[in-house]
């Protein structure tokens, strides 16, 4: 298992203890702080999943939950929440829903199996509709579309290998775009080219 799939596992599995962990809280205080902490777990881990949350961001969300959990059990542990501690309790989960809307919207992009970057990944979706657009018309011989699937794999592997420490840099992401420029101009050429299936 590489380190990508173990961060993965690990992170999930705390949102999973938190869950459950959140599910009994729940019971014990009616539905509302608990209900909240197993949907504040859930939005990390569909970050997670998604690329939107960092390895980083993951961890130091789901130890801000552990806390807010340890906090409202100790409130709790006397089997009465006051006012007070229950307006503490909901001012904690508030911020913390803030901090996890920050960082899925950061622009940091994490582990998903892959780091997502909207940008990258269109283009590289629309490439390979070209590609397939242009196998159907016979703008493309088989020669051709297995070159230009060779181009767009290595492309692949290279944003595998930017992705790989679970942050894809300024620069990473600049020379990702400048293949794909370099791969959209192979296309446009082969498609226009004389030679058909």
């Amino acid at each position: 298992m590489n380190f990508t799939k173990k961060t993965f596992v690990a992170i999930v599995g705390m949102g999973v203890f938190a869950m459950a962990s959140g599910s009994a809280l729940a019971e014990s205080q009616g539905r509302g702080a608990g209900q909240r902490m197993q949907n504040q777990h859930q939005r990390i881990e569909q970050g997670v999943r998604s690329g939107q949350l960092n390895h980083r961001e993951a961890t130091r969300l789901n130890h801000e939950q552990r806390r807010i959990h340890r906090e409202a059990r100790e409130y709790h542990s006397d089997g009465v929440m006051t006012r007070a501690e229950r307006n503490d309790l909901r001012s904690d989960q508030n911020r913390a829903s803030r901090h996890i809307y920050a960082e899925k919207h950061d622009g940091q992009y994490g582990a998903r199996g892959s780091v997502r970057d909207p940008g990258v990944n269109a283009r590289q979706s629309n490439q390979r509709e070209r590609i397939q657009q242009g196998i159907r018309t016979g703008e493309l011989s088989r020669g051709e579309a297995r070159q230009l699937g060779a181009e767009q794999r290595t492309i692949r592997q290279e944003e595998r290998q930017y992705k790989s420490d679970g942050v894809m840099t300024k620069a990473e992401r600049k020379d990702l775009h400048q293949d794909l420029s370099v791969a959209s101009k192979d296309i446009y050429n082969e498609k226009h080219d004389a030679e058909r299936r």
